[in-house]
């Protein structure tokens, strides 16, 4: 009997720890697993982070722009830079300028008359379209209802677009001669940009389709993208080949 007992005893010890070790697995397992979480964060944190690539921007550029101020270099044009136009208007002027090295130089300045109040030149920034050489002109309806084309001006000096144009891409703007000198420096036109005919001959000569051109309101401060120019911003961590 006591024999019995014994065993009886010995067996239900045994089943106990057994229940007892199934049941602290899954709490120690929990726990463990929660333990490895907590240092993955810690050394997560613990690693630096890595800075979003800055764009690289070649002098006389700051972060890709360039400032226009009161005063500027002036040099001779080379045939193989880009330009870029500014008409101000404010100062009738328009300016061809070009990046010469690690400097933005003015090649060309010409007088220029814009929009007058009621049909005002809007700013922004343009880009050349198409350049012609003695083009039509087809009147507006305010000035001819019918708008009947008038020859190129050689042919017939009512020609208001005298002996060139240059289309921009938005707006119907066109930077364009004149058959009306007198008027130049003057808020007199439908929208367009009008400069005398031996200027916009030069313009011409200087320009091309995808040239930038800025119309502003005012020249000091305004802000040029070094993609005017034709430079690609790239990362400062871009790999360099060679």
């Amino acid at each position: 009997m006591q024999s019995f007992y014994r065993a009886t005893t010995a067996s239900f010890l045994t089943l106990s720890v057994t229940i007892a070790a199934a049941l602290v697995a899954p709490f120690e397992a929990n726990q463990a697993q929660a333990q490895n979480q907590k240092l993955a964060a810690a050394n997560q944190s613990t690693k630096p982070t890595q800075k979003a690539p800055q764009a690289v921007s070649p002098p006389p550029f700051i972060n890709g722009h360039y400032v226009l101020k009161p005063t500027m270099k002036t040099n001779g044009y080379h045939s193989y830079e880009p330009v870029v136009v500014v008409v101000d208007k404010h100062s009738h002027y328009t300016h061809v300028l070009q990046l010469q090295g690690d400097e933005i130089v003015r090649i060309y300045t010409l007088s220029n008359a814009i929009g007058k109040d009621a049909t005002p030149t809007p700013p922004g920034r343009y880009v050349v379209t198409k350049k012609e050489l003695d083009p039509e002109w087809i009147p507006p309806k305010s000035i001819d209802p019918k708008q009947k084309p008038v020859p190129p001006y050689k042919e017939d000096k009512r020609n208001g677009l005298g002996v060139a144009k240059i289309n921009l891409n938005k707006f119907a703007i066109v930077l364009h001669g004149t058959n009306a000198p007198n008027k130049i420096r003057k808020d007199v036109s439908h929208g367009c940009v009008r400069h005398s005919n031996k200027d916009i001959l030069q313009l011409y000569s200087l320009v091309k389709p995808g040239t930038v051109v800025y119309i502003v309101n005012k020249w000091n401060g305004k802000v040029l993208n070094q993609e005017d120019f034709g430079i690609k911003r790239e990362p400062s961590n871009a790999k360099k080949t060679g």
